[in-house]
């Protein structure tokens, strides 16, 4: 290489690094601050700009202030914002960062000047879009106080359905974009973090988060080609400013302990149900019949009066805290932001607790006029101890009698005398009795270089590389709950390497001729996934104090795996934006894909899409409609892709096993359960978007509307086999499904006041899916868990398969009841009701078994409210979920016993002088499943409304921030998970957005939260 090229790669690299330079003498640095103009309010999130370099870019912060660099000495600044007339200023010779600017906006219909992330380092105004786009700000984000960034946007964003997955601490979020179309896979969207995949935003601090954009149709997302089948979200972090240095402190801290879970029976409501389960057999007539259906030491307890309540025992009102600082600031030519966060939540299971830290770093630097570079480093670490067994199973489950301490206060074992039934509370004597610790670091290096050699065109070349390092540690003592069975120590270990490599070249030019505009994109882009991982573990240890750090000492069944996967993809994309007087816009996109995981000759397809724009509200015909202030029509047409199998999953792959002949170990290779198919390609989404922008009233009222229809062909699928082959499972393209629906966003500024405002926010999405096609033509019904995994056509993928459950049998149908058989066991009153489909008088799997339910919501609704009412501020954030069936495992808890497990208080079960339509008649020596269609209990419709977040905020007036040198104070309350109506009675003293686990419930949450800026 050229000793000239050799410094220049130099010093390519080294200089994003500095932290300071020297200035050109035709650079300065300008701040100012920009205010409501009616109001005087600073006005935070205001893009601030240098005319004509995009790349200039800065945001305004809560105090409405900024700082830009300019490399021209009379610079025009532009200023945009939602809802704000877009506004100008002309640098003159005397101005500079010694002198602010002051900028008063005025509200104004031009609301669509806001720059969007569109993929690959595009930025297109709102205006200009032709493709299905929402964009959540920062804050919005950090409007309600959570550390996971996709609960903070649950409900803003129309088609993205976003449920919270379980309340245990750290827990992610399910998130479906316009509904679920293949069965294989990762069924979420693709996570663009700074430009580079790989990266988690279920840890990210939301504090650093400057905005998130959601790609949904085929236009917006086939710039990501395969990758972006499931739809793409683009997280874009803060960046630093030039000036004066800003800091910003975010905190709160709150409880999170009231938990939302069914009381189960204690007292006569306990007694009853296990008197009336004996009346059934005889054995019991009257109280003094007690000893022969309860044990010495349980009545022993009921003359005590020892009830217990094991739920309370086990639960805590845990602490969650949060806090975060930032620095943002630098000089002319670098500029930097720093955060740092912390993170605590002691769950509401004792020992229960999250740790987690943050770290984030960007730098952008100038090396000179054309050309720029930056780096990005963020650390994620992060401890976390749970419970391994499920405690709420266990106490609400568990006999309600006896004593759970001593009276040193030390936990009873066994609680009831004379049992071997262990307490819920065993596992909590200590660290030495039940460790179940998993620890992770998680670190992101982002790198990138931008060159502007001639107008117009622009190069920039990114490097992101992602490690995340975990490590799950468990202990169990014989004694614990995890080895109720086994009754020995227990020790596991498994460690990840997991590594993640991105390297994207972007190539993109604009030209303005005339009317006609022009941007051109090309880019390649190579990703590279290796993991690895290593488990051991044994039997038999003799010292707890070495938990599962010493793997040695487990003298007895020592077992050991590893594993190691590599996935690789290779792709070409290009890009054409076209726009005439602003009015009729074009957009043309084409990937091409390679994908390593797939077989040889089906590795490669080519994804194209297209998308149209026509502004009327720009048209002269328009003007006589002085209500409207906007009006897009969209339409796209796009075709996606998704490879989503495991790695090597279309070979067949040899295992070995070590078998022994007398005393000689020798290995046998065996094919793995699954067997390769040489002929498994592509499954490909062919969507239409028909979209509609509406701003009436000078925007006071913004609509947007889109209808939407996705085909999905050769649907992957892990299929199961006869068992005659040898083999278990092979992948297949086995057939195709459909999603069309409606999704509509609303905003309006209802009252728009100087001193009294009031905004809202509402958020619709309608999503209608089924299965069109599978092989050979029919439902494919699963052998192993046919109520929750079959595949019906006609059906969404997320189905459920079961009978219809009618009610319970009453004592006035006997006659029609014995008419219907099980097998050849006739219904009798009592027992549960199910419907003849086929009307042959038997209740058979085969035929009277049918779609009752899914998964899927018919459909949602987020409704946001905020007040302002001079300094106070005031959101409440409603939440609707409709028409989508729920697996309640709680409701599945009756023990027509009463004997084995407890269950609900608030259960209702049939009795000759009792009558009830919800379960059965109790039997002593029976089984929940000893009544034909028991499983229907637990499936029910899951509809339910919440009021999910209400936020109290104050910010304090600018006047006393001077004197305390601040820029900006804001303290708040906010209220979680506070009210939820189910819709089926039978959901009680449980949030259905769970999903009907009862492991992990989720909590209702108070906390106190302080925003402070100097």
């Amino acid at each position: 290489m050229h000793r000239t090229h050799l410094k220049l790669l130099l010093w390519t690299l080294i200089l994003p690094l500095l932290t300071c330079t020297t200035a050109l003498a035709q650079e300065r640095t300008l701040t100012g601050i920009i205010v409501d103009q009616s109001t005087g309010q600073p006005l935070s999130g205001v893009t601030v700009m240098v005319k004509g370099d995009p790349k200039s870019a800065v945001v305004t912060d809560n105090a409405g202030s900024f700082t830009i660099h300019a490399s021209n000495a009379k610079a025009t600044l532009q200023f945009s914002y939602i809802g704000y007339e877009a506004s100008e200023f002309k640098a003159g010779a005397n101005t500079n960062a010694s002198t602010p600017i002051r900028i008063s906006l005025k509200k104004t219909d031009k609301s669509l000047d806001e720059v969007v992330v569109v993929g690959y380092g595009g930025l297109v105004k709102k205006r200009d879009l032709t493709g299905a786009i929402s964009v959540v700000k920062a804050s919005d984000i950090v409007r309600s106080p959570t550390n996971d960034p996709l609960e903070a946007i649950q409900g803003m964003i129309p088609g993205a359905d976003i449920t919270k997955v379980s309340g245990k601490e750290g827990s992610g979020d399910s998130i479906h974009i316009r509904g679920t179309r293949t069965i294989s896979g990762n069924t979420g969207p693709l996570y663009i973090i700074d430009g580079i995949q790989g990266g988690n935003i279920n840890n990210m601090n939301p504090n650093d988060i400057e905005s998130i954009e959601v790609l949904k149709d085929a236009s917006s997302t086939a710039i990501y080609g395969s990758q972006g089948a499931n739809g793409v979200i683009i997280v874009t972090t803060k960046r630093g400013t030039s000036g004066k240095a800003k800091i910003n402190y975010n905190g709160y801290m709150g409880t999170n302990g009231f938990v939302q879970y069914p009381h189960p029976r204690e007292g006569q409501a306990y007694l009853w149900l296990r008197r009336e389960a004996n009346v059934f057999t005889g054995l019991w007539n009257s109280p003094a019949d007690d000893p022969k259906i309860f044990n010495a030491g349980e009545l022993a307890a009921i003359a005590k009066n020892q009830w217990v309540d094991w739920p309370s025992l086990v639960t805590q009102n845990g602490l969650r805290q949060s806090h975060s600082v930032s620095v943002a600031g630098g000089s002319e030519k670098s500029r930097a932001y720093l955060s740092a966060g912390y993170y605590g939540d002691n769950g509401m299971i004792r020992f229960n607790n999250l740790k987690q830290y943050n770290l984030l770093l960007n730098l952008d630097q100038d090396l000179n006029k054309w050309m720029k570079a930056g780096v990005q480093a963020a650390m994620v670490y992060s401890v976390t101890n749970t419970r391994s067994a499920d405690p709420y199973s266990l106490a609400s489950t568990a006999t309600p009698l006896g004593t759970p301490y001593d009276s040193t206060g030390h936990i009873v074992v066994y609680p009831i005398a004379g049992s071997t039934v262990m307490s819920p509370l065993s596992d909590d004597r200590g660290p030495l009795i039940a460790t179940n610790t998993s620890s992770a670091t998680q670190t992101t290096i982002n790198a990138h270089l931008d060159v502007n050699p001639i107008k117009g065109l622009n190069f920039v070349t990114r490097f992101g590389a992602n490690f995340l390092s975990n490590r799950t540690g468990q202990y169990f003592d014989s004694s614990a709950l995890e080895e109720i069975n086994n009754k020995y120590t227990y020790a596991t270990q498994t460690t990840n390497n997991n590594r993640f490599y991105e390297w994207d070249n972007v190539l993109t030019y604009n030209k303005q001729i005339g009317d006609h505009s022009f941007t051109l994109t090309g880019l390649t882009t190579y990703t590279q996934s290796v993991k690895e991982s290593l488990t051991a573990g044994g039997t038999g240890l003799l010292y707890s104090s070495q938990l599962f750090y010493n793997l040695n000492g487990a003298p007895n069944n020592r077992f050991q795996g590893s594993n190691y996967i590599r996935t690789n993809n290779m792709s070409y994309a290009g890009r054409l934006n076209y726009s005439y007087k602003g009015k009729y816009l074009l957009e043309l996109t084409d990937r091409y894909d390679g994908a390593s995981i797939l077989s040889a000759g089906h590795k490669n397809y080519n994804f194209p899409s297209a998308a149209v724009g026509w502004r009327l509200s720009d048209e002269k015909f328009m003007e006589p409609a002085n209500a409207i202030s906007n009006l897009k029509l969209r339409f796209s047409y796009g075709v996606a892709g998704n490879s989503g199998i495991p790695a090597y999953g279309t070979q067949s792959v040899l295992s070995v096993q070590q078998m022994g002949f007398e005393s000689v170990n020798a290995p046998a290779y065996i094919f793995n359960p699954n067997i390769g198919n040489a002929a498994l390609g592509w499954e490909l989404s062919r969507t239409a978007d028909v979209g509609i922008d509406l701003g009436l009233w000078k925007n006071r009222v913004d609509l947007s509307v889109d209808l939407y229809n996705t085909n999905t062909d050769h649907i992957l699928l892990n299929r199961t086999l006869p068992p005659s082959l040898g083999v278990s499972t092979t992948f297949q393209n086995v057939g195709s499904s459909q999603n069309r629906g409606i999704e509509v966003g609303l905003n309006t500024r209802n009252i728009d006041g100087p001193r009294f405002k009031w905004l809202s926010t509402i958020s619709f999405m309608s999503n209608q899916e089924k299965i069109t096609k599978l092989i050979n033509g029919t439902s494919i019904i699963d052998g192993t868990d046919a109520e929750n995994n079959s595949l019906l056509i006609g059906h969404p993928i997320h189905s459920f398969y079961n009978y219809k459950k009618l009610g319970i049998w009453q004592s006035g149908e006997a006659a029609k009841a014995g008419a219907l058989v099980f097998g050849t066991t006739p219904f009798t009153p009592g027992t549960i009701k199910l419907a003849d489909l086929n009307h042959d008088g038997k209740i058979s799997p085969d035929s009277d078994r049918t779609y009752i339910g899914s998964q899927v919501p018919k459909w949602s609704l987020g409704f946001q409210n905020t007040f302002i009412y001079k300094n106070f501020d005031l959101t409440v954030y409603v939440l609707v979920r409709w028409g989508q069936m729920i697996n309640d495992k709680v409701l599945g808890r009756f023990d027509p016993t009463g004997k084995t497990n407890n269950g609900p208080e608030y259960f209702s079960y049939w009795l000759p002088n009792h009558p009830s339509n919800d379960y059965p008649m109790p039997k002593a020596g029976a089984t929940l499943s000893n009544y034909p269609g028991s499983t229907t209990l637990q499936y029910v419709d899951g509809s339910y409304a919440k009021l999910k977040t209400a936020t109290l905020g104050y910010t304090l007036p600018r006047s006393l921030l001077k004197k305390a040198f601040m820029t900006s104070l804001r303290a708040y309350v906010t209220c979680n998970n506070i009210f939820v109506q189910a819709k089926s009675r039978l959901i009680k003293q449980y949030d259905p957005e769970r999903g009907g686990a009862e492991d992990s419930p989720l909590s209702r949450q108070l906390v106190v939260g302080l925003n402070v800026g100097f």
